[in-house]
């Protein structure tokens, strides 16, 4: 049963998501609360719930099913908390969530087991952003999810501070699931330049605008892999930050004729 403390907690933890407006709308008539009126009939979620460093555990997201307005929830945000594996798979289940498109659970402690889960959820087959950076993940749950079957629109993806390594930009390079992803942050998974190697070999990433590979241990090799390659036809932002890859090699990248969206390039 939730306790009258835990509901008081999520009721002060829910916040409103705006609304995308429609061309002919007015940005300055309303506010929020006009915002709410307007979607209250309708059934799609509308309210992001904010239970970051709240130290929730198990039992307490057991309890959090019983919440009466988890159903209004389109964004949830859980990073660094105490649940573990246990807490995804009841996760993964909820019918209620079955609206939601925002997941974040980074700093959990979560291993392979978890994503895998993720990547058969029939009630998460409406995620767009999943937050997992910073935890125990390998290349077994990224395979997983990169082959999933229901978890196929997602546009937003952070994996960063995981140990991916080689096999998991091969599973990444393989995906049949990520051919609208939008935005890949790999900051810190120790791909190297043969991890690069892989994702660069791979099959094409057609929708993606932005690619972070910080803390990769790259160097010029991948430099000119990225300059060379031709699967990320509307890169827009790449990150390269704290790699080894020197003036002229930046040069080359800048110069590709395979980014000719590229805009946006952060090195040391």
């Amino acid at each position: 049963m939730i306790t009258p403390l835990f509901k008081s907690l999520l009721d002060n933890s829910m916040f409103l998501i705006p609304l995308e407006m429609d061309n002919e709308e007015n940005p300055l008539e309303g506010g929020e609360m006009e915002s709410f009126l307007r979607t209250e009939n309708t059934t799609k979620p509308k309210f992001k719930l904010q239970l970051d460093d709240k130290d929730v555990n198990f039992e307490e997201l057991e309890d959090l099913l019983e919440y009466p307005r988890l159903n209004t929830v389109g964004e949830l945000w859980l990073d660094r908390n105490e649940f573990g594996n246990k807490g995804v798979e009841l996760l993964s289940s909820v019918e209620q969530l079955s609206g939601l498109q925002v997941l974040s659970l980074a700093g959990n402690k979560l291993t392979d087991h978890a994503l895998s889960t993720l990547a058969n959820s029939k009630a998460l087959s409406e995620l767009k952003r999943l937050f997992i950076q910073n935890n125990f993940l390998g290349s077994k749950g990224v395979a997983d999810l990169a082959q999933s079957q229901v978890i196929t629109s997602l546009e937003i993806l952070y994996l960063k501070q995981n140990l991916l390594r080689i096999d998991g930009a091969k599973a990444l390079a393989d995906s049949c699931a990520f051919k609208g992803m939008k935005e890949l942050y790999l900051g810190r998974t120790q791909l190297g330049n043969d991890g690069l190697a892989q994702l660069c070999n791979g099959g094409s990433w057609p929708n993606l605008t932005a690619l972070s590979l910080a803390q990769n241990g790259l160097d010029d090799k991948s430099a000119h892999m990225l300059a060379e390659t031709k699967v990320f036809p509307k890169l827009i932002t790449l990150d390269l930050y704290n790699n080894n890859i020197s003036d002229e090699a930046v040069d080359a990248i800048r110069c590709s004729p395979n980014l000719k969206c590229l805009r946006i390039l952060q090195v040391n």
